[in-house]
């Protein structure tokens, strides 16, 4: 009686609301191709039924008048009749004290869909969201003393995501045409209430995923747990993009952001996030394919990745063979080649700002993967109301080098060795605000044999990072202090170099937008370095010094050097412009005094059309600069690549020499500065929904302030400096369901000089970094049955070199030919040109994702010239090629 007055009461206002129907489930969720329907629902997987008889489960209720029933299936009065011509929602059951509410009950939407009988229902269509009546009569109440109740969760196939917001329906199946309905809750949960009989077809429409359509025996909802039905994403589904949204934005002429699925289906890039970069405008192809980082003519030193808040001492392993942070572990990526905001420093080049990300809180998630040089894994999850995230990767190259050195010459020549490893802990610790504590670090060590007797480079770091982040209000507030230890050494038979860098970094930065039109952001960054270094020399000629002739050198040295900027950037929009005026103000010291630097930059963007923008910039950048001076005599600054023992017959391309700029640093290097002026102007358009081109030309003047310092004879050292300009072209395809790519083209010439004493600059050559013309096209497709296939075509302009042009020969018995050599970089290697083809598969299971990746560099193995060995007369020369053919096979493993 009380459940009958009830549905009287509250029959006049659900007759006047209406139900889900078929129309409103297309708009709320746009389904892809519809899935056939299989006998049996093997994406549907309850838990496996109870051994022995037991009590219906509460997911399961009985209603309406019928002979006693145990106490957990509930009795109700039927409905009242309705009118057919009015679609009637039934409201919920109430829920007794005795039976905890369902998941996601708060939102869950049961409907009857009555027709009148002169209507006769539409054929069922496949491509519909809401299903269609089967039964051609007319669709009439199906009397019945019983209502029952259905009830589960769906979550997304391999991620296992609660669906929010999803559609799902119950048709008859056989009999009379019924139709019920529900949506999702908050965890995925759903009701499909005032059911005929529990063996209906289920169909299920949620955004983003493929529709589910299939028959459900009345023993699947008798479970003694609620089912969890996993829904099949649409399209490739493997990648999971995360969005960080930042309030306070930074301003840019031109950046470029990568998604997730681009960066891991980028052909010769192995998902790693830094060398995706290598394939966009404005960046160098890098001889051998080594990590360096090249960003319109700067040479690498110029360039900084910051990791969060703070820069890393390098962006890739030793010799570049991965970057130390792999792509899993971050939440975005953002490259800007040059005229970044004034909240960066220490720079006079571009900047690559790697947002990291902070682990789930839906569950234990992880993935591993395994490839042809490296194995990695991750793992993250809940922690209280934080989270917590670990990822490593190991490289063992270096283990496949020793053992088919050993098997073809009885002696491994090249062993590269690298690891990484990142712990993140997150957790709130008031309204609006986060602390995060992130550890992170990565080691390399690469051994070389050579006449010399062998070399071997090691470098690591360790970093230890506290982000305080709050929102109060218009304000939004950071604060990170970081603690990092860096240690870098050389080592041959005849010499020894190790160095260690206790590093102290910190961040503090307030941003206000008190109106819609207005932003001000301003702040403060710092780094203290305390560094060690000890150099140790065996000269076995001897040096002749005022105590007589020493025979070895063995020194220790300690240094501090300091940088410490401040910034403001405000933004003011008004209607189609917008401004951003910066001002940042570095102080650099060390040995050699306190170079001061006062840093003016400007933004100003104009949109007359919503498909046209254009943006110019303009500003000054500085950072410190370092030049080497002689300790003892016989022993100067020393190279890793010279280190490597190679003759002069080899010559490589000078950009090889940044290969890691820490160990090139010599312990007693005195303080300069170098600062640069750079202008850039961006024109946006975007030509279709999916389709952008940007044209961007970019001028960048350098001068490098040395200290004060002379020649061995005495004279002055004059400031060198360059002159780089250039023009570039980005025609590219959003990341839709089926396609990205782009075509990137970029004309650059960069000349390097010196300046005399009234700062007029004298070009000479060009850089080490003239790469001319550089074009990438890069075209990816998403097959079906979740097969991806990727390719890469690169035509470079090579880089220049200084060629020997002859060589003397003295007389004697055991004389050997001295070279001669040509103008400064008045050589360049030949043209590089190469196709990189990749092929991704992959499974989605209930709980995992399984995929599997060829990746196929070089596929018709052209012969690139990477450097020239001389004869030993110099007269001719031999190519040295790079990589041949390379197939790289992966696997990954997400769960």
């Amino acid at each position: 009686m009380i459940a009958l007055g009830l549905l009287l009461a509250v029959a006049p206002a659900v007759a006047r609301s209406p139900v889900p129907s078929i129309h409103d489930a297309e708009l709320a969720a746009t389904p892809p191709a519809s899935v056939a329907a299989r006998p049996v629902p093997s994406n549907i997987q309850p838990p496996p039924a109870p051994s022995r008889p037991g009590p219906v489960p509460s997911n399961i209720r009985q209603q309406g008048p019928s002979p006693p029933v145990p106490s957990n299936i509930r009795q109700q009065a039927p409905p009242a009749p309705v009118p057919s011509n009015i679609h009637h929602q039934a409201p919920a059951s109430p829920v007794s004290s005795s039976a905890p509410p369902a998941p996601g009950a708060a939102v869950t939407a049961h409907a009857r869909q009555l027709r009148p009988p002169s209507a006769a229902p539409s054929p069922p269509s496949s491509s519909s969201s809401e299903p269609r009546d089967r039964d051609t009569a007319s669709a009439r109440p199906v009397p019945s003393d019983s209502r029952l109740e259905a009830r589960g969760t769906l979550r997304s196939a391999g991620e296992r995501q609660p669906l929010v917001g999803a559609r799902v329906f119950a048709r008859a199946r056989r009999g009379p045409a019924w139709t019920r309905a529900a949506v999702t809750g908050e965890d995925g949960g759903f009701v499909l209430a005032d059911l005929p009989t529990l063996d209906f077809e289920l169909v299920v429409v949620a955004a983003g995923h493929e529709r589910l359509e299939q028959p459900t025996p009345a023993g699947f909802w008798r479970r003694r747990r609620l089912p969890v039905i996993y829904l099949q994403p649409a399209g490739a589904g493997r990648y999971r993009t995360i969005v960080a949204q930042e309030r306070a934005p930074k301003p840019s002429p031109f950046s470029v952001q990568l998604a997730p699925d681009e960066i891991a289906a980028l052909p010769g890039s192995q998902g790693d996030p830094l060398r995706a970069l290598q394939n966009l405008p404005g960046s160098a192809r890098v001889p051998g394919g080594l990590g360096l980082l090249v960003f319109r003519g700067a040479a690498p030193n110029q360039s900084q990745v910051f990791l969060g808040e703070h820069p890393v001492p390098r962006a890739f392993h030793i010799p570049g063979l991965a970057s130390i942070v792999p792509a899993g572990t971050l939440s975005g990526l953002q490259y800007v080649p040059s005229n970044f905001a004034a909240n960066y420093g220490n720079a006079t080049g571009g900047i690559v700002v790697l947002t990291p990300r902070v682990g789930r809180r839906d569950g234990v998630h992880g993935h591993a993967k395994l490839d042809l040089i490296s194995a990695g894994a991750l793992v993250e999850g809940p922690v209280g109301r934080g989270s917590f995230m670990i990822a490593a990767q190991r490289g063992y190259l270096d283990l496949a080098l020793r053992a088919v050195g050993q098997l073809a010459f009885n002696h491994d020549y090249l062993r590269p060795k690298y690891s990484d490893y990142q712990v993140v802990f997150d957790h709130p610790v008031g309204p609006g605000a986060s602390l995060t504590v992130r550890l992170l670090g990565a080691s390399d060590v690469i051994r070389f044999d050579s006449y010399r007797g062998g070399v071997a480079l090691s470098a690591g770091f360790h970093r230890l990072d506290l982000v305080y982040k709050k929102r109060h209000g218009p304000w939004d507030f950071l604060l990170s202090p970081a603690l990092r230890l860096d240690s870098s050494g050389i080592e041959t038979a005849e010499l020894l170099r190790r160095r260690t860098d206790v590093v102290g970094l910190l961040r503090a930065e307030a941003t206000t937008r008190p109106s819609r039109r207005f932003q001000l952001t301003f702040g403060a960054d710092a780094q203290l370095d305390r560094h060690r270094t000890r150099t140790h020399a065996e000269l076995p000629q001897g040096v002749l010094t005022p105590e007589g002739v020493v025979d070895s050198f063995d020194e220790v040295t300690r240094g501090l050097t300091t940088t410490t900027g401040a910034y403001v950037s405000p933004l003011l929009t008004a209607g189609r412009f917008t401004f951003s005026p910066g001002l940042r103000a570095s102080l650099f010291t060390g040995i050699g005094g306190a170079r001061f630097s006062i840093d003016p930059r400007l933004l100003a963007r104009w949109a007359p059309h919503p498909r046209v923008a254009l943006q110019l910039a303009a500003g000054r950048y500085s950072q410190p600069s370092f030049f080497a001076v002689e300790n003892f005599p016989g022993v100067t600054s020393f190279s890793a690549l010279d280190a490597l023992g190679l003759d002069n017959q080899i010559v490589l391309p000078g950009a090889l020499r940044y290969l890691d700029p820490r160990i090139d640093a010599a312990p007693r290097s005195r303080l300069g500065l170098l600062q640069a002026v750079q202008l850039s102007a961006n024109l946006h358009l975007r030509l279709t929904a999916g389709l952008g081109l940007d044209i961007t030309g970019f001028w960048r003047r350098d001068h490098n302030r040395r200290p004060d310092l002379v020649t061995r004879l005495g004279q002055p050292l004059a400031d060198s400096g360059a002159v780089v300009h250039g023009l570039e072209v980005m025609l590219r395809h959003d990341l839709t369901r089926r396609l990205f790519g782009w075509v990137a083209y970029t004309l650059m010439l960069a000349r390097t000089g010196t300046f005399d004493a009234h700062d007029r600059l004298t070009l000479r050559a060009p850089n080490d970094f003239d790469q001319r013309h550089n074009l990438v096209a890069v075209l990816g497709v998403k097959l079906p049955r979740r097969w991806q296939l990727a390719g890469r075509f690169r035509l470079v302009t090579g880089l220049p070199f200084t060629p020997v042009v002859g060589g003397v020969k003295p007389e004697g018995a055991f004389s050997y030919t001295e070279p001669i050599y040509g103008p400064y970089n008045s050589a360049r290697m030949p043209v590089f040109h190469q196709l990189d083809v990749r092929v991704d598969k992959t499974w989605i299971r209930s709980r995992s994702i399984v995929s599997v990746y060829l990746d196929v560099q070089n596929i018709y193995n052209r012969q690139n010239a990477e450097g020239l060995w001389y004869l030993t007369d110099y007269s001719g020369t031999q190519t040295v090629v790079g990589v041949p053919i390379l197939p790289v096979f992966g696997v990954r493993l997400e769960y």
